[in-house]
């Protein structure tokens, strides 16, 4: 069996930490397996992980030549050239990752599901609405879009052209042989229920972790922490964000939470691009530790490790790698009411949720958790087993596994 795992990055979110955790595991399975990214400047080392732009041009594409690398050899028309390409590759399976139709068309997407069995795990839910990554209360993919209320916003851009791409959605994907992974109950019953989607074989599996990868034994030890900047006698909160100026990330509501809270005896982590942007909107009185953008694994193993509560507030996430990994640092999760993270958590046995979402209702769940230390340890101890055991990399891989063998016999039948 020889797997491509196709995403738009090697290294950046939650997508991409799945992207690894499913190649490392088929090497570890000796199945063949390499990741194919199209928007990179470097990649590790070995063959394992290949750009389908040429590095070179990825590097001045991200320099002062990039309006002549557009003009030129613009990475869309690059890209799309090596999807369609797949099409005709000794891969006998492609399982697709983050496709927003930024790196091929969906005519190409297309063309390459008629020719290779094709999976695509939904991260988000771009591929049956008419190009919002997430429809929240809105239900206008039922229908056809159009008067799309996310203009502007990823991945819809500045122009409404939802309606066309609905349309085009529906006349060529919505007949494919497609399978769809769902890490989350919600993602899948939405694009059940979708008419772009519901003729496609949707299957759930969870986002999985490895609990080994994450510690818990120096949680309350104070030298430890003290390697993370930590103060003794304080609460840790933490809160991570790939891009803090994101609101559709959460911040908004983090703030507004942390606004209504008395900083007195906590210490707040953050970590992600834009987080000191995030520390100057809050009031002095606040003790913050400023980690910015963390990349290496283990770093934000260990910063994890010292956080007593994981603060969550994503608008429209499915089934976060994040919580996860919270969960088996041993935090204690507080979170707002968001779709698959109420498949991953249990309000008041391995976190604790708010009734809605919004700030004041976070502020209000934290102040409560925050009146029993020893209550928000057991949650985090509870979490933890959770997550070893409903949630555990091994147990996502298999069932990637069983389903990869499953698409291979039903395609050779």
């Amino acid at each position: 069996m020889r797997i491509a795992y196709l995403n738009n990055h090697y290294q950046l979110g939650g997508a991409e930490t799945v992207v690894r955790q499913l190649h490392r595991g088929m090497l570890e399975r000796k199945i063949s397996s390499k990741i194919l990214v199209t928007e990179a400047k470097s990649l590790p080392r070995g063959n394992d992980v290949v750009s389908l732009y040429p590095l070179l041009l990825g590097k001045l594409d991200h320099s002062r030549l990039r309006g002549y690398v557009n003009r030129f050899v613009a990475r869309r028309d690059w890209t799309d050239h090596a999807v369609l390409q797949l099409a005709k590759s000794r891969y006998d399976l492609i399982h697709v990752h983050s496709f927003h139709g930024l790196y091929a068309s969906l005519n190409t997407f297309s063309r390459l599901v008629e020719a290779k069995p094709v999976i695509w795990t939904f991260h988000r839910f771009w591929g049956v609405t008419g190009g919002c990554d997430h429809p929240f209360d809105c239900v206008r993919y039922h229908y056809g879009c159009g008067s799309c209320p996310q203009v502007g916003n990823f991945a819809v851009g500045p122009v409404d052209n939802t309606s066309r791409e609905w349309e085009d959605k529906m006349q060529l994907l919505s007949d494919l042989p497609l399978t769809i992974v769902a890490p989350s109950q919600h993602l899948a019953e939405v694009v059940r229920r979708s008419p772009i989607g519901k003729n496609w074989k949707t299957v759930v599996i969870h986002n999985g972790i490895n609990t080994k990868d994450f510690g818990v034994g120096r949680k309350q030890d104070s030298n430890f922490r003290a390697t993370q900047n930590l103060k003794p006698g304080k609460t840790s909160l933490l809160f991570t964000n790939r891009n803090f100026r994101d609101p559709i990330k959460g911040w908004p509501t983090i703030r507004e939470a942390l606004k209504l809270l008395s900083p007195q005896g906590l210490q707040l982590m953050l970590v992600g691009d834009g987080s000191s942007w995030a520390a100057s909107q809050l009031s002095p009185d606040w003790d913050i530790i400023d980690y910015g953008y963390v990349n290496d694994r283990q770093r934000m193993a260990c910063i994890y490790e010292a956080a007593d509560i994981f603060l969550y507030a994503s608008e429209g996430e499915n089934f976060p790698c994040a919580i996860l990994e919270a969960m088996s640092s041993g935090c204690c999760i507080v979170s707002t009411p968001v779709d698959g993270v109420l498949e991953q958590i249990e309000s008041g046995h391995t976190g604790v949720v708010a009734e809605k979402n919004d700030g004041k209702s976070l502020a209000n769940c934290l102040s409560l958790a925050l009146q029993n230390p020893n209550h928000i340890k057991q949650i985090g101890r509870a979490a933890r087993i959770k997550a070893s055991s409903n949630f555990s990399e091994e147990l996502m891989l298999d069932k990637h596994l069983d389903l990869y063998r499953s698409v291979l016999q039903s395609r050779s039948d």
